[in-house]
């Protein structure tokens, strides 16, 4: 196995799936953080947010407040968690969840994983593309957001294909202005929406009950997706202390936070759900309006690379051996498929994010029992590449136990499903004879 041919670009095949050695890490500290922040500015974390108040939800400010920084932190110590093979060992998602679903299994586990980021890919781009609507609108007069949707596909599309170089520089750069407007956005629905926000606070009993943890299985499942496979993107920081802790602290929570009280301080200042029109109606003039459908048109390019793209593109190169231009191409084609602009603006919108993280929990759940638990964070990694066990059937059976489980209690889903099924897989690999033997501790083969 070659150790260094993983830089990724429009030709790279499977070989680009091979361990990064640490000296041929593309990120440091500083960039990657500045990746994260960029990447953070997920419009769907605005609409959980703003699900969280009445007439959508049933909480009162406060609770929203204590969701909030509940799921801030839990996302950080799973993405730190989940990051740490990718980071230690040079490894993707894909590879890292052969140890815990076999060679071929290991792509039914990164299907449930890209599946929701095809249509989150797709929301994405129909929110920039109303932007994009709105600006053409206010200035010319014209309207034609099919346009732009399609017109949004294709960009994202030639940005993504050059590889990992350029959706790395594209996100960094523009990490200071995304920070920028998003902090003038929480100053005006603060100064616009002072009175009704105070009545939200005051005169809402709210619910401490199951709304409460429905918000926080919503919160964190809007970027579970991103921890599972976080390994794409840790893999290519330089492993050194602190690393991992940091960048994912800096570069997630804060702009966790901000996206989501966007959302709450939108809902209690204005009560309106579309998010677009949500943040133009607070906006003091025409110019600066526009200014700001701008910057959400940047906001859904920053994302959609890291986190929509680069996931479901990763797994199709390595299933089909396609190169990455091409799979790149198939992932926009797929998005549209998904029609979100209907998802988008439907009331089942928490629900759809349930339903999925009912299935993602239990993935995140084994990989990490896997990871910490049964092989000690020692994996032998050069068995990863060979294709001796092509399916662990107590891995994929664990994951869809949990999952239907999950369905079961689906407001709260990953909440059930993740510890059910991180517990049937340990007890499977720790007592089934079958299973046993792998427990045991490998040899340490790090990048």
């Amino acid at each position: 196995m070659t150790k260094d041919s993983s830089n990724l670009t429009q030709g790279s095949r499977r070989e680009s799936l091979n361990p990064i050695s640490n000296e041929k890490r593309m990120f440091g500290l500083s960039t990657y953080i500045m990746m994260w922040i960029s990447s953070m500015v997920v419009i769907q974390i605005f609409m959980v947010g703003q699900s969280f108040l009445p007439p959508v939800g049933s909480l009162n400010l406060f609770q929203a407040g204590v969701v909030t920084f509940v799921s801030a932190l839990f996302l950080w110590v799973i993405f730190v968690l989940n990051s740490k093979p990718g980071l230690t060992y040079g490894i993707p998602f894909i590879v890292q969840a052969r140890s815990a679903f076999g060679y071929n299994g290991a792509r039914i586990a990164s299907l449930i994983r890209v599946l929701p980021a095809v249509f989150w890919y797709g929301i994405g781009s129909w929110i920039g593309a109303s932007a994009t609507n709105f600006i053409t609108d206010s200035i010319w007069g014209y309207s034609n957001i099919w346009l732009y949707f399609i017109l949004f596909q294709v960009l994202q599309t030639i940005i993504a294909y050059s590889g990992m170089n350029s959706i790395k520089w594209f996100d960094s750069i523009l990490s200071f202005v995304v920070l920028g407007f998003l902090i003038y956005i929480v100053i005006q629905l603060i100064k616009f929406g002072g009175l009704n926000m105070e009545n939200s606070w005051e005169n809402n009993d709210g619910s401490w009950g199951m709304p409460f943890f429905a918000a926080i299985t919503a919160s964190v499942g809007v970027l579970i997706t991103a921890a599972i496979n976080n390994g794409d993107l840790s893999r290519y920081l330089e492993n050194k202390p602190k690393n991992n802790r940091i960048g994912h602290f800096f570069g997630i929570v804060p702009m966790f936070l901000i996206m989501m009280f966007i959302g709450i301080l939108s809902a209690a200042a204005t009560g309106i759900w579309d998010p677009i029109q949500a943040i133009v109606s607070v906006i003091p003039n025409p110019v600066v309006a526009v200014a700001m459908m701008i910057f959400i048109i940047v906001a859904q390019f920053t994302t959609n690379l890291t986190i929509n793209i680069k996931p479901p593109a990763l797994v199709i190169m390595e299933m089909f051996n396609l190169k990455w231009g091409t799979a790149v191409i198939l992932v926009g084609i797929l998005s549209i498929a998904t029609f979100p602009w209907i998802l988008v603006s439907s009331s089942a919108f928490n629900t759809f994010i349930a339903f999925y993280s009912a299935f993602l929990g239990p993935l995140l759940g084994i990989l990490l029992t896997d990871y910490y638990i049964v092989h000690k964070q020692n994996y032998r990694v050069e068995e990863l590449y060979q294709r001796d066990v092509k399916y662990n059937w107590l891995g994929i059976g664990s994951m869809f136990i949990g999952g239907i489980i999950g369905i079961c209690f689906l407001s709260i889903a990953w909440m059930v499903s993740m510890p059910l099924s991180a517990l049937l897989y340990w007890a499977g690999m720790k007592f089934i004879p079958a299973y046993r033997v792998q427990s045991t501790p490998a040899a340490v083969d790090k990048a």
